[in-house]
Parts: C-alpha cells; structure tokens; sequence
C-alpha cells in the first residue's frame, strides 16, 4: 500500500491528532475522553448478557452478524473481567452456560456414536452460533465443528471458578463436565475442525490449544481446595483428575511437536495463534512464544492492519462486487476454492482485532518486567496502530479491505470483538504509563 494512502486513512481516523511516540496519563486521559464522547468501546447485550457480533446490524441482516458467536463473547467477556467489570463478565458467561444446557443432546449425541461418525457431520455438532434472544439454533447451515470455542468457553468459566469471581454451582459444573467426554469422543488433539475462522476442515493448533486450556483449568479445579462437597468428596475429584490428564497430555504432545505452526504442512503461519498467548496463556515457554509473535509479524502484518493468513480471500480486493450481501459472510467451509479464485496476491483484507492483541501480550511483558523496554516499545507501537483504525465516526471495524484500490472498513462496524481487545489494550496502556511515571 502506498504511504500516501496510509496518511490520508489516518488523516480520516478520529485520534489521528493524539496518536504519540510518548504518553503521559494526561494525553491518555484526552484518547479516552474522544473515544468515550463517540462510545468507541460501548458494548451492550443484546439478551441473556450475550453480545451480538456487530451492534450495527439490523435483526434480519443478510450478514448474520447480529447473532451471537461463542468465540466474540468469551473475548469479549474477558476484556470486561480483566478490566474490572466483573457483573456484565458474569452475565454473559451464565447466558452461554444457559445456551450449552439445550445443546447437552447433541454433545451426548457424538459421544454416545459407536462408531464415530457422526462427528463429521458439522451440524450434528454442538452449535457454535445462535440467536441470542431465545438461545435457538439457527436454521442455515453452518461450520460448527469449531473446538476452540468450546474451549476458550470452558477455559473462562473455570477460571472464573478458580478466582472465585463466580463459583461452580452443581447445575453448572454438570453442565461442562459433558466437555472433556465429548473431547475424547472427537478425538480433540487430531480432530479436523473448521477454527477461528470457520472454513475448510483442517488439525489447527489454535483450537488444540483452546482446548488444553480450557481442559487444564478444569483440572485445577478439580485439584484446588475451591472445591465444595456439592462436586465430589476428595477420591472422586482424584479420578476425575486422572481421566483428564491422559487427555490433557494428547493436546500437549500435538503442541509440543507442530507449534509455532498453526496446522503444518497445510498452513504454517496464522494469527489465530496469537489467542494461545492471549488470553489464554496456553504456550509453555517464552521462546515459543516469541516464534508465534516473530511469524504473525514477518508474514501477516500489514500497513493498516494484520492478515489472518496469507491468501485469505475473505473481503479480498473489491469484495462487495464479487459476493452479493447475502454470500459475503455466508458458509464457504465447502467452496473456499471458488472465493479463493477471487484474490489477487497481497489484497488480503487487513484485520483490526489483532493488534491491540499484540499491544495487550507486549504490555503484560511490561508490567512484569520493569525493565523490559523494548516490550514497551512494541506496547506502544501496536497501540498506536489500533488507535489508527479507528473511524472518523469514532468506530471499531472488523477490518478495511481494498475497494476501487483504496483500503475502506467493511459493514461489520463496530465489530465487539475489536471493541474489546481495544478497551483493553488502552486499560494496559495506562497501566504501563502509570508505572514508568
């Protein structure tokens, strides 16, 4: 992309007059002040405390956005718990609890098949997107063999159970101990699913790893002294650790031979794998870690924004002439050759949720260590580069693509998702420029 399209973006964009090299508490204050006077960050629940993907959305849109994805809500719901408002956290993580109780038949369903087919069949899955006023299916449809929403679902209500912010009740705790039997059944750590971003069916380290985590917080519950009667006595909460470490081990083994590479030899570098360090803390060592962040930013960050992958065709160059409203967000798990036939090289679409993501883990480094200044460097700088893609309108898109050669936000604006890791990465922001004061 030429440089001078990259100014005019940013001469357009809301804070483009307050992005700095340095930050006082004070300049900080002015960036909030904007972006609150335009409710940049303002997520409200749609029912049951559960967030539609893009507030923007009519109720019978043709883009689906204005349905819930488990996947949107728990990040959504973490930014919440991690900056302090822990009821509107609780209440979207009970809307989900409720929504999992009506889809216990189709998780006892794949694990009661005897011979393991039916866990092929991505709609006989527990559904991953749903109407949030009714908690109903959705009628379309849909890639719903998605395990690492699962996984980043049963990750945050343990770890809600672990920091005591809401304890396991015996109605909830029976509700998600239908999860590691089902993992078993579908054979999680070599399952092809369809990922993060619901297309064709591959092994993707970034839900393996949602499902270690998620799986390794259950285990520390079951171990923690968090642990009431109403959930076993000590030998039965014993045996229960000893099924999960068997199953926890088949993930870790997949880890430990395939990271940093999302799903080798198909694809090697995607910024799904930026969730196993954020949120979710899933990655083992520094070293691996630092190999995931080096990759997503070699190969997938952009002038405006970071790739999901390379070749992705989603909201390629001029999308909106390709796809009619109806197709555009519509299911290509099944047809992705016929979008990918679309892209030109380098006109992926650039994302906006990464990011703040990249500023939130640097920050994190910061506020352990002090000392880490070049993690403050790279803090500031991917926070610099979110604030960049915030609209004149003061909104937080899903992500620009190229239309007419020129690089505009796509209709799913304000994107939750965005909204959140960009709260979030402000919060960590003044964090940091607090403790360098």
């Amino acid at each position: 992309m030429r440089e001078e399209d990259r100014n005019v973006m940013l001469e357009d964009g809301l804070l483009r007059h307050l992005i700095a090299e340095n930050y006082t508490l004070e300049s900080l204050g002015e960036i909030k002040n904007g972006l609150a006077a335009h409710g940049a960050y303002e997520i409200h629940p749609v029912a049951h405390g559960l967030f539609a993907a893009s507030s923007s959305q009519a109720p019978d849109s043709a883009t689906g956005y204005q349905n819930v994805w488990i996947r949107d809500n728990i990040m959504v719901a973490d930014s919440l718990r991690r900056r302090g408002n822990l009821p509107a956290a609780i209440a979207c993580i009970e809307g989900l609890t409720r929504f999992f109780e009506k889809q216990l038949p189709r998780f006892r369903e794949i694990i009661d098949d005897p011979v393991r087919v039916l866990r092929e069949d991505a709609n006989r899955r527990p559904h991953i997107r749903f109407t949030a006023q009714t908690l109903g299916e959705l009628p379309e449809k849909w890639p719903h063999a998605q395990n690492d929403a699962l996984g980043h679902a049963l990750w945050f209500r343990f770890l809600l159970a672990n920091t005591n912010v809401l304890p396991m009740s015996a109605h909830d705790y029976e509700i998600y101990s239908i999860f590691p039997p089902y993992f078993e059944a579908i054979e999680y750590w070599q399952d092809r699913d369809s990922g993060a971003w619901e297309e064709g069916r591959k092994i993707n380290n970034s839900s393996v790893g949602a499902v270690v985590a998620g799986l390794e917080e259950l285990l520390k519950y079951e171990s923690s002294a968090v642990i009431n009667g109403k959930t076993g006595g000590t030998s039965e909460r014993g045996s229960r650790s000893a099924k999960l470490q068997p199953l926890v081990a088949k993930g870790r083994e997949r880890l430990d031979a395939t990271l940093p590479f999302e799903s080798p030899p198909e694809r090697l570098v995607d910024s799904a794998l930026l969730f196993l360090i954020h949120p979710l803390g899933v990655v083992r060592s520094r070293a691996m870690e630092e190999a995931i962040l080096n990759l997503v930013q070699a190969r997938l960050k952009g002038e405006i924004g970071i790739k999901r992958y390379a070749g992705d065709s989603y909201f390629c160059q001029d999308y909106d002439e390709w796809f009619a409203p109806g197709q555009m967000s519509s299911d290509f798990s099944d047809r992705l050759d016929f979008r990918d036939a679309h892209l030109r090289p380098e006109c992926e679409a650039q994302w906006c949720i990464f990011d703040p993501v990249l500023s939130v883990i640097y920050g994190q480094r910061f506020l352990a260590d002090r000392r880490d200044a070049a993690s403050f460097r790279k803090q500031v700088y991917y926070f610099n580069r979110s604030l960049a893609q915030v609209t004149a309108m003061g909104q937080c898109p899903e992500l620009y693509f190229l239309e007419g050669g020129r690089y505009i936000a796509n209709v799913h604006t304000p994107l939750a998702w965005t909204q959140a890791n960009q709260a979030l990465a402000l919060h960590l922001m003044e964090e940091s420029v607090g403790e360098k004061r």
